[in-house]
């Protein structure tokens, strides 16, 4: 296979990886609206799917991220180990999503 192949076939990939990305966000985001509590967030289905793609997901949830809520801090967190929203006060949810943004512009700049 020549590299130019290969590139293609990654590239095809990871555009199936990124459609069924946004199919679990949809689903997530539409099926948990009115869950309250964390633990409901994080055993749903979806969102487990998405955790299980790994570090290739954590892009596409930092752009979910910036149109939407924090509640994404929960993937990243379980996906990348870290918490860079350690330091903001509890339920504030607007410190928590820029921390994580914060963290995300540093890490994938350009994206």
């Amino acid at each position: 296979m020549t590299t130019r192949t290969a590139t293609a076939a990654g590239e095809v990939g990871e555009t199936a990886l990124k459609t069924r990305f946004r199919e679990l966000a949809r689903r997530w985001s539409e099926e948990t609206a009115f869950y309250s509590m964390s633990w409901q967030l994080v055993e749903h289905p979806a969102y487990r799917e998405i955790v299980g793609m790994g570090e290739a997901a954590v892009p596409w949830i930092l752009q979910e991220m910036e149109h939407g809520t924090a509640r994404w801090s929960y993937a990243l967190e379980d996906i990348t180990g870290e918490d860079p929203a350690a330091d903001a006060e509890t339920g504030n949810f607007a410190q928590v999503r820029e921390a994580w943004l914060a963290w995300g512009r540093e890490r994938f700049p350009g994206k």
